[in-house]
Parts: structure tokens; C-alpha cells; sequence
């Protein structure tokens, strides 16, 4: 169908499907379980389609996280991307007050894993990371490294995104206007930092239920989606975070935030089955400008 990419997850979204459009569709498997084995088999089966490992919270081993990583560039030929996140989102704390050390950790966290993945030997004494002489026995494949990614709406996740990282990604709740400051934000913090905002991708998640009958793919959202994110929020706002109902609705949704400035939409997709795939290709996808 001509997807763009691959992504997989370590923690959350157990039974979610996601689908990713750049220039070109792509789209995002977030499995249950242990994410890395997954990439893994996916990469023995797949040539082409580029492969992402969304990993929430901080790796309990950054060693063994950067090789992880390294052998996957590997094994799939310099297709992976990764994608960080702190948690739960709400957990980020909206103001900088709030839990301040969490951007620290995440800026120690993006920092070793790009020099791991670089340089020879690493030394390095953190907040929260203490290396000494450390070091992997493989380099990813890919020249300049790992593409990483940066989830999260908290200034120190959007500063760490534009300063730090290849990419930010807008959570799944929200509007377009949000995720157009959002993306306003990103831009002007990689500008002061002497860095082409252009080429920084901006991310956004997006959950999908397509249906001739609006009423069904709404309560369809409302049984498996909600449920799914609550946690996230305290309570999921189907009808302002989900695109529903017939394929030009849901186009229209998606457009609101393509318009807004993201050029990377992951489309979760539910049920996440062949016949909802390829209505998403076949009547979905065109109708995007």
C-alpha cells in the first residue's frame, strides 16, 4: 500500500494500530510486548518500509538501550527511527515547576545515546547518568545516527525536540490550534539554536475509527479508544481528539492538523484490521491535500 513506516512500542497502547503519512502514506503497528523483538522480526520481514521503536519513560540501562538500537539499524539496514517519551504525558507537569528534573534526565538520556552511538569511548557524570570509559560494540548503520524523536507538550520536551532531537511529536489529544503553537514553538526554539526548523519532521497522533455511519464509529471510539487513554488524560475527548465517521470526515479532521503545520500524521487506527487498512488507503489518504 505504499506505508511509510513501522513503529512499535515498549509499554503502552497494547492493541493499537497506527498509520503514518509524510509526502507519501506510511504506517505505525504500536504491539504489545517486548517492541525491540517485534522491530526485530519485522526487519527479517520488510526491505523497504522504515521501522520506529516508541519508547516511553527513561531505559533502565542506557548501555544496553543504545546497543539494542545500534544492532536494529543494523539487522534492518539503516531503517529505524526512535521515538522518547517521559511516561505519561500528564505526568510531564504543564508548568516548568512542576517535575523540573524530568527534562534534565530526558537531555541526559538523548545526549549519551548520540554519543554511544558515535563515539569510541564515553565519560560522562549526570544528574542521573554516570559513565565511565563506556562504550557499544556496534554503530548504527545510519550517517549521522538514529533519527530520535521527542513526545511530549512540556517546554522542556518541545526545547529538547528542537535543540536535541531530529523531530517532535504532538500527543494524541488536542486541536489544531494547539498543535500549531505547538509547532510554532519548535520552529522558533530550533531558529535560536542555529538550526534549519525545516528540517525538524512535526509529529502528530491521531486515532481513527472509519464508518459509513458516524454513530457507530463514534461509539466505536468512544468502547476502544477511550478506555485506552484515559489514563492519559483523565478523560478522553472523542468528539475534538478523534477523526470518526465517513472517510471524508475523517479526512477533514486530519487535514485541520496537516494544515496547522505537521508533516508527519500517525494515524492509530481501530479496528486496526486489512479491510479498515485498506479503507484508509483507498479512501482516506487521496482526499488529503
Amino acid at each position: 500500500m505504499g506505508f511509510h513506516a513501522l513503529w512499535f512500542t515498549e509499554t503502552l497502547f497494547s492493541q493499537a494500530q497506527a498509520i503514518q503519512r509524510r509526502t507519501s502514506p506510511g504506517w505505525t503497528f504500536l504491539g504489545p510486548g517486548d517492541g525491540v523483538s517485534a522491530l526485530a522480526a519485522a526487519s527479517a520481514a520488510t526491505s523497504r518500509i522504515r521501522l520506529g521503536a516508541a519508547m516511553f519513560g527513561n531505559s533502565d540501562s542506557i548501555l544496553s538501550f543504545a546497543e539494542e538500537t545500534a544492532n536494529l539499524d543494523i539487522v534492518s539496514h539503516g531503517r529505524l527511527s526512535v521515538g522518547l517519551s517521559q511516561h505519561r504525558w500528564p505526568e510531564e507537569g504543564i508548568s516548568e515547576g512542576r517535575r523540573p528534573r524530568i527534562g534534565v534526565r530526558f537531555n541526559e538520556t538523548i545526549t549519551l545515546l548520540k554519543r554511544l552511538w558515535s563515539e569510541d569511548e564515553v565519560s560522562f557524570k549526570g544528574s542521573h547518568h554516570h559513565l565511565e570509559k563506556a562504550s557499544i560494540d556496534v554503530r548504527p548503520v545510519q550517517e549521522g545516527g538514529i533519527p530520535l524523536f521527542v513526545a511530549g507538550v512540556t517546554s522542556a520536551a518541545v526545547n529538547l525536540a528542537a535543540t536535541l532531537a531530529d523531530g517532535w511529536v504532538h500527543p494524541s489529544g488536542g486541536i489544531p490550534y494547539g498543535a500549531a503553537r505547538g509547532c510554532d514553538y519548535v520552529r522558533q526554539c530550533a531558529a535560536r539554536a542555529g538550526r534549519d526548523p525545516d528540517s525538524l519532521e512535526l509529529g502528530k497522533i491521531i486515532y481513527l475509527s472509519i464508518d459509513n455511519s458516524r454513530f457507530r464509529a463514534k461509539a466505536r471510539a468512544r468502547e476502544r479508544i477511550a478506555p485506552l487513554l484515559q489514563s492519559f488524560y483523565g478523560g478522553y475527548d472523542v468528539d475534538n481528539w478523534c477523526a470518526f465517521g465517513k472517510p471524508a470526515e475523517c479526512a477533514a479532521f486530519i487535514q485541520g492538523f496537516l494544515d496547522a503545520g505537521i508533516t508527519t500524521v500517525m494515524l492509530c487506527l481501530v479496528p486496526a484490521d486489512v479491510e479498515h487498512l485498506e479503507r484508509l488507503h483507498h479512501e482516506v489518504l487521496p482526499l488529503l491535500r
